[in-house]
């Protein structure tokens, strides 16, 4: 695939979604893994769909409260984490359970706001009251922390954004920036992407809706940001890439899929 930059050129020049017929989104959020399957996320539902637009299969719940976040880095073990009651179900590729309910209160981690998952089947937690990154290994074995970030880096952190990709981790302050880890949580920098609420790693690139609905790209390598806002939908809330498709789902609560050409 060729980089991100140049895809996202390639697909928003001459107005490329012209032709692409919105499909109506109900979730809350949207997140799509490898295969290209995209998953809408409600408040107590989770809906798979194939990239024609088809539901796959799906979730739901309601005793566990909101879905807070649904990470599917691993198709076959898609982790769900309930926020208001602190707990954790990982659900197969046909979005059913595979495990007991991992409930944080049982491993002193009741103040998690975030969780996300991480090699070898392990989870990396945020605590906001310590201001603390905490990885777990599948065991449930503490292995990293990242001590206290607050007083690291002189900052209140206020995150609302955890994910992990290529041995990085990353953590998204809305008024400091995305904070960005080794594997052992160690801080390595801060990335000045400020107001983004959701983003996406992929390759060498980052790519977000920033404050204002605009899609914005930022390379690693050359540590630029290029914009683009396409006049064919509404302000982007959230935006995806996987393989050869792109995601955009605008305020109106459209998502539009298109290909992008090579």
């Amino acid at each position: 695939m060729k980089k991100l930059l140049t895809i996202l050129i390639i697909v928003f020049v001459g107005d490329a979604l012209a032709q692409v017929k919105p499909v109506s989104f109900k979730g809350n959020s949207i997140t799509t893994d490898q295969f290209g399957y995209y998953y809408e996320v409600g408040d107590t539902e989770i809906k798979k769909y194939s990239i024609e637009g088809e539901l796959d299969c799906s979730y739901s719940n309601n005793v566990l409260g909101v879905i807070a976040n649904v990470d599917v880095s691993n198709p076959q073990k898609i982790l769900v984490y309930f926020k208001d009651f602190t707990k954790i179900l990982i659900l197969d590729n046909t979005l059913s359970p595979t495990s007991e309910i991992i409930d944080l209160t049982d491993l002193e981690l009741d103040e998690t706001t975030l969780v996300c998952r991480s090699y070898n089947d392990g989870i990396w937690y945020y605590d906001p009251v310590h201001f603390e990154l905490i990885r777990k290994s599948r065991e449930l074995i503490t292995t990293n922390t990242s001590g206290n970030l607050a007083n690291l880096l002189n900052k209140n952190i206020q995150a609302n954004y955890l994910v992990e990709y290529n041995n990085k981790l990353y953590l998204n302050d809305i008024t400091h920036g995305i904070l960005v880890f080794d594997n052992y949580g160690t801080y390595l920098k801060t990335l000045p992407i400020v107001g983004a609420t959701a983003f996406q790693v992929k390759d060498k690139n980052l790519i977000y809706t920033n404050k204002f609905g605009v899609i914005e790209s930022y390379d690693f390598f050359t540590l630029e940001t290029a914009k683009f806002k396409p006049l064919t939908y509404k302000s982007s809330i959230f935006v995806r890439v996987e393989n050869n498709m792109i995601y955009i789902v605008d305020s109106e609560n459209q998502l539009f899929i298109d290909k992008i050409e090579e």
